[in-house]
């Protein structure tokens, strides 16, 4: 469910990229082919948003204990998008009636993953309303991830709205759970159920998030 990183990656408001250069080359008679992978920002491609990354107390990615990455109560929902806007409560209510309380992580796909070679993917993306947070807080008390396929949870039309959402989700007040996020999924090609999903994500000292490779049963 990770896109293949590449230097043709989209990045959020297009100001950010990946370059991949060759540093020995077996064809250039060198005895490996290794490389250097530079990201000019550590939050493009397929990625996880933690808590550090909103609030300067929130928990760094190497902090969260490795057992809840693993999640076993898995849903994808349809939400088409053709356009910005934030999904909102309202959206949520159409698809949200057979869904399991105690559901863990919440896939959610619009179609924008169609749009990932053009700038619409970047520049008139959907985004998730800051109220959905305590919604599904009140509604699954043990979802632990939200995901989608669209490239940030901030839309670039909505971008005050946005920046509250990260907070919200993150970083929210009191004795709230923390919703972890992950940006820029493939969804387009599962086609049934999840058994699981597994998310491996890069343990890095400053730890405010970074790339994932993530790992689904699909039944």
């Amino acid at each position: 469910m990770s896109h293949i990183i590449s230097q043709n990656t989209p990045a959020y408001g297009n100001r950010d990229k990946i370059t991949i250069n060759a540093n020995s080359s077996i064809i250039k008679g060198d005895t490996a082919n290794t490389s250097s992978w530079i990201f000019s920002n550590n939050h493009i491609g397929t990625h996880i948003d933690s808590a550090f990354h909103f609030c300067q107390n929130g928990r760094k990615t190497f902090e969260i204990p490795v057992e809840e990455f693993y999640y076993r109560n898995v849903i994808l929902v349809d939400i088409p998008c053709t356009e910005a806007k934030l999904i909102n409560v309202s959206d949520f209510d159409t698809v949200s009636e057979n869904i399991d309380p105690g559901l863990e992580l919440l896939l959610i796909r619009t179609g924008y993953e169609n749009y990932r070679a053009i700038d619409k993917y970047w520049d008139d993306n959907p985004g998730l309303a800051p109220e959905l947070a305590n919604y599904f807080r009140a509604h699954f008390p043990k979802l632990r991830c939200v995901g989608f396929d669209f490239i940030s949870l901030t839309s670039w039309k909505f971008r005050p709205e946005g920046r509250e959402s990260h907070r919200q989700f993150l970083c929210p007040p009191g004795n709230n759970s923390c919703i972890l996020v992950i940006e820029d999924m493939a969804l387009k090609n599962v086609d049934s159920d999840i058994d699981w999903v597994i998310v491996a994500p890069l343990f890095v000292e400053d730890g405010n998030g970074g790339a994932v490779t993530v790992f689904a049963k699909i039944v």
